[in-house]
């Protein structure tokens, strides 16, 4: 899978993957099968991170984020300030609760919830079934 790209004019601006996790293990597995087709990915281990790294103005396209992180606020909290400031990118949530909390009413930008543990490859493959419409509708890189 190549990386999502958007077409502009004159040039093509890359789209990248934001994996927000602060267990360093699960960050660095998720990042490699990410980074193993294609994808560009950006790593924020909380979500202060996040939110500074998405306040940059970084071409982000997705985001992967874990809940419970230390730090001012956590990934449900990163979600709830996307809706303000970023609120176009599709968010993807991982959950190690029991039941994974009701994120629509935090950003409605939240496609899926993912109870941890999971296996890096099935989200790679969640992440690429999401990706694929968006490559399609921003066409071929230049």
């Amino acid at each position: 899978m190549s990386s999502d790209s958007i077409a502009t004019d004159r040039t093509s601006v890359t789209l990248a993957v934001l994996v927000v996790e602060d267990e360093a293990i699960i960050r660095m597995l998720l990042v490699e099968e990410l980074k193993d087709t294609g994808l560009v990915v950006v790593e924020a281990d909380g979500a202060d991170g996040a939110m500074a790294i998405l306040g940059d103005g970084a071409a982000i396209g997705l985001v992967v984020t874990d809940v419970r992180m230390p730090g001012s606020t956590d990934g449900l909290g990163l979600a709830a300030w996307m809706r303000e400031h970023a609120p176009g990118v599709p968010i993807v949530i991982t959950s190690g609760f029991s039941t994974p909390p009701d994120c629509q009413a935090i950003n409605p930008a939240i496609i899926r919830v993912v109870s941890k543990p999971y296996k890096p490859r099935d989200v790679v493959n969640l992440l690429a079934a999401l990706l694929a419409p968006m490559a399609q509708l921003s066409g071929p890189s230049q």
